[in-house]
């Protein structure tokens, strides 16, 4: 990027400058110094933003929960000096694995779809990419460390993006408490917002490799959970109070893990190109494009059309140029689960169960401690017995005798403790269910636990009477799907080569497209448009200009693509519910063998070579000359192609014809 990129666009918005960026770490009085205080002062604003959401310091005490982290004083109902029970039954981690366990039972349930035929392959491909994707990448265990995030602050956010390493894309699950929006407009999405900021742990070494630059350990080591700490520069001393730092005390870093923070901003820069002549955006090399997101633009034209992209340390700015996503989103999507008005983080599902934790734990603590009276009874003793003979005497010990003397005193008496009330036991009962049922996890434990299930009810009947926070958040689920099935699309047109697709598919994967203007992709030059080189139809217009960007062309393209799903299927228990509508089609001859087997889950189906159509229609047709059919059941009535027994009428009387 040329550094008289600074000069191209006014200064009516609150934004960074714009400059090449330097070998060297930024100095004062330099823009990149400038561009990291711009930054350092949104991300402040960010964290102040999500730190003043309600129930925002109830993730750390769910978290706690989870892992049994308590006060260290015996709470009971009756205090005494004695040792008591510590027992506890952790109720609060059951119900979260319980939550994260079916809101993760998820299947890829999107299907791409164009309404243009000339893109039905690229339809085809892309939902085979996909498929291929979310299995392989274990993408719902992915989500599912999405959703713990939920369970304890009541949003979890997944960060979609392309990794070198794997040459393919990942999506990694985010604290809600280390992701700040920029200046955001509404509660529920990012994409509204002035930008985010993802704040992430890295090594020293990790920069040096990523980015080329040298950078000074901010701590020293990793804390629990994942969250570490870190020691505020610049000679101030208030230090923030998020999960990144330890709230009480200062920041202690654990040694041997020195630990830097890497701040990435993706911003929505609406600056123009102001000069007379085309400015080339990220990466180029004599003429020639380095990257997909290296792009030329004219004058009058967006710099960053696909949102812009800030990495900085504390002191070094290690890059400024464009986003890399072709799609125009930021690429972090919001799962609130809950959501409530003017609450950006939602309502966590354990919130309300940390208090019924603290009642069940004390509840049982008192049970454990009168079976401890049971085990050794209490006992009396008048002052004639001596305190040693006292002290030796045990009523735990099996057996035990002791002798005394009536004439001096009433000695030693075991004294037993009163039967337990059985009202603890239905308290303590009552507890759990009442914790499963503000969780939602009482009514689909129900329905796992029937034996089978009533002909003249179905699973997705089931579900709709027995679960509608299930339902709910299932929906929810839904949306946030459909985001990430869109920002999916554009990564898979951006970052797959044609020889990854051959590799994974085989030949059926390439098409036309492929070899060309620009080969290697499958997006078509001739995607209309508002130029006239842009149809490339005619050899005029093939003349009249080369083709756009594939970045504006790809979003032209999938313009006619639609994302479909039915409501209420993200959940495997869905499933059960489809199956049994595929099994009647294929039983009444409206679907075919192949599409059944595929929704089935079954591989393997056909060989490789065998080339097998699209649509249904023409599998019916292929399974027909195949000879395939469904089998005659061997138990009751065969299928005879007649019709059924009728009663007639005649001059002697009633009749029964048959065909």
């Amino acid at each position: 990027m040329p550094e008289d990129i600074a000069a191209l666009a006014g200064e009516s918005f609150d934004l960074p400058p714009i400059k090449e960026l330097a070998a060297d770490a930024a100095k004062p009085g330099t823009v990149e110094y400038a561009t990291i205080q711009w930054a350092n002062a949104k991300l402040k604003q960010g964290q102040q933003f999500v730190e003043a959401s309600i129930g925002y310091s109830n993730a750390t005490s769910a978290i706690d929960a989870i892992f049994s982290n308590e006060r260290t004083s015996g709470s009971s109902y009756v205090p005494t000096p004695k040792p008591m029970s510590r027992t506890r039954a952790n109720f609060v981690g059951k119900v979260a694995e319980d939550l994260t366990a079916q809101l993760t039972d998820t299947r890829i349930f999107w299907k791409y779809s164009t309404r243009n035929p000339a893109y039905e392959k690229h339809a085809t491909i892309a939902n085979d990419n996909a498929k291929d994707w979310y299995v392989n990448r274990l993408i719902d265990l992915r989500l599912g460390d999405v959703v713990r995030y939920y369970t304890v602050a009541g949003t979890g956010i997944a960060h979609l993006y392309y990794s070198r390493r794997l040459n393919d894309m990942m999506l990694d699950a985010k604290d809600p408490r280390s992701v700040f929006p920029v200046d955001p407009v509404s509660y529920h999405t990012f994409q509204d917002a002035l930008g985010v900021i993802i704040r992430d742990a890295r090594t020293p070494r990790w920069v040096k490799s990523e980015y080329g630059k040298t950078v000074v350990a901010d701590a020293g080591g990793v804390g629990i959970f994942g969250w570490m700490t870190q020691a505020i520069k610049g000679g101030s001393t208030q230090k923030h109070s998020g999960p990144l730092s330890k709230r009480s005390g200062d920041d202690k870093p654990i040694p041997a893990v020195p630990t830097v923070w890497v701040n990435t901003m993706y911003l929505a820069d609406p600056r123009v190109n102001k000069k007379e002549n085309d400015v080339y955006m990220g990466p180029w090399k004599n003429g020639k494009p380095q990257s997909p997101w290296s792009y030329r633009v004219k004058p009058g034209a967006p710099l960053y059309p696909f949102k812009r992209m800030i990495v900085w340390t504390t002191e070094c700015l290690l890059y400024d140029g464009p986003s890399p996503y072709w799609h125009g989103k930021f690429p972090v999507i919001k799962l609130t689960l809950n959501p409530w008005p003017n609450s950006w983080l939602g309502k966590a599902p354990l919130w309300d169960l940390l208090p019924l934790q603290e009642s069940m734990n004390a509840l049982l603590r008192v049970i454990d401690d009168h079976a401890a009276q049971l085990a050794q009874p209490g006992v009396v003793a008048d002052r004639n017995v001596s305190g040693a003979e006292l002290k030796k005497f045990n009523s735990r010990a099996a057996g035990w005798n002791i002798r005394t003397n009536t004439a001096s005193g009433k000695g030693i008496t075991v004294v037993p403790p009163p039967p337990l009330d059985q009202s603890l036991w239905e308290h303590v009962n009552w507890i759990k269910e009442v914790m499963q049922m503000l969780s939602g996890t009482l009514d689909a434990s129900q329905l796992a636990g029937l034996a089978q299930v009533p002909s003249d009810d179905t699973i997705d009947t089931l579900m709709k009477a027995m679960t509608p926070g299930n339902r709910s958040r299932s929906r929810i689920m839904e949306g946030f799907m459909k985001e990430l099935a869109e920002m999916y699309l554009y990564n898979m047109a951006e970052f797959d080569t044609i020889s990854k697709r051959v590799a994974k598919f085989g030949p059926t994967a390439v098409t036309n497209e492929d070899f060309d203007f620009a080969a290697g992709n499958f997006i078509p030059d001739d995607v209309p448009g508002s130029e006239p080189g842009d149809i490339a139809s005619t050899y005029d217009a093939l003349a009249a200009d080369e083709p756009r960007p594939e970045f504006e062309r790809a979003k032209q393209l999938f313009q006619s693509f639609t994302y479909e799903y039915t409501p209420n299927t993200l959940l495997n228990s869905a499933a059960m519910q489809d199956r049994m509508e595929d099994f009647m089609l294929a039983k009444m001859g409206y679907l075919d063998y192949f599409t059944f087997m595929q929704n089935l889950g079954k591989t393997q189906i056909v060989p490789p070579s065998m080339k097998i159509p699209d649509s249904i229609t023409e599998r019916l047709v292929l399974q027909q000359q195949m000879g395939i059919g469904m089998i005659a059941n061997a138990q009751g009535r065969k299928a005879t192609n007649q019709s059924a027994p009728s009663q007639g009428q005649n001059a002697a009387g009633p009749t029964i014809q048959t065909s």
